[in-house]
């Protein structure tokens, strides 16, 4: 598997207009390089397996380093959201949020860190196609702030959701094994939810960045996928790479799962999908091209 660096993008123009006023501007304290510090010792502390912040304790390593960078950034784009260029970036989001409502059932199929990590690191502007996460992972970059800290941030920045097999779980660990590029990860999923082999999972599950943490991730709750089967997942992806007009498979399924076929195809398949809830996951029935599969499609609606 690339390493998380070999799968960054291009710097873009937002992020370097962003460099540049922070750069021009540091007393303002637009981007507080102290609280960058303090969280890179707290995901060094909590990959070395000691405790990290009260809110943390007691989550999985592999895990809590991940929240540990991911609140740094969510506190770091509130900061500078004034910014034009952090406006661009966020100018959409009000309205995602009052479309979905992402609260997590009953109030909303998406859950905050379904919806979040797709507003973080995976919906994108411009041509360049930049993130929240892409933009401020060049701004950490530029301010020379912790190699470890910059590895969670750019493991989070690459990370995607994914089609997985579960294969099986044991010692809290279960293993899921990816469609199409076949990576067979170990992984701990917070949320509580450990399932049963031969479920078919929609998540997002983030390799280890860091030497001290050997476990993945899922870093949010799994939408389970309950019906149908794999044959006809498979037969979807054969259908529907080609329509990404990226070369190559494991690259067409990238970027399907990065992106989508629109800005918010997989948000509208959770929503449209849903079935029923657990407290530890989420039940999906359907197929995203097919809309009479999915239980709250509008063709199912009658809109």
């Amino acid at each position: 598997m690339p390493s998380a660096s070999t799968l960054s993008p291009p710097l873009g123009p937002i992020a370097r207009k962003l460099v540049a006023a922070v750069m021009r501007t540091q007393r303002k304290k637009i981007v507080s390089i102290a609280e960058a510090r303090q969280a890179a010792d707290e995901a060094a502390r909590i990959a070395q397996g000691n405790p990290g912040p009260e809110a943390l304790r007691g989550l999985p390593p592999a895990f809590a380093v991940c929240m540990a960078v991911t609140n740094w950034l969510m506190g770091a784009v509130e900061t500078a959201q004034e910014l034009p260029e952090v406006e661009r970036l966020l100018e959409q989001v009000p309205e995602l949020e009052d479309r979905y409502m992402p609260q997590g059932p009953p109030m909303s199929p998406l859950t905050r860190t379904f919806f979040w990590n797709w507003m973080l690191f995976d919906h994108h502007v411009g041509r360049s196609k930049e993130t929240i996460g892409t933009v401020f992972l060049a701004l950490a970059r530029a301010l020379g702030l912790d190699p470890r800290f910059l590895a969670v941030l750019e493991g989070l920045t690459v990370s995607r959701l994914g089609l997985h097999v579960h294969e099986g779980a044991q010692g809290g660990r279960l293993m899921l094994r990816e469609l199409v590029t076949g990576d067979r990860r170990a992984c701990v999923c917070p949320a509580g939810y450990t399932g049963r082999a031969g479920e078919l999972w929609l998540a997002r599950v983030v390799p280890p960045a860091l030497p001290e943490i050997q476990d993945s991730n899922v870093f949010m709750t799994p939408y389970v996928l309950v019906q149908p089967g794999l044959g006809a997942w498979e037969a979807y992806l054969e259908r529907t790479l080609p329509r990404t007009k990226v070369a190559g498979k494991s690259e067409a399924y990238t970027a399907l799962m990065k992106r989508g076929l629109s800005s918010d195809y997989w948000a509208e398949f959770v929503f449209e999908a849903y079935a029923r809830h657990q407290r530890e996951a989420i039940f999906l029935v359907g197929l995203p091209d097919v809309a009479e599969s999915r239980p709250h499609s509008r063709v199912n609606s009658g809109l």
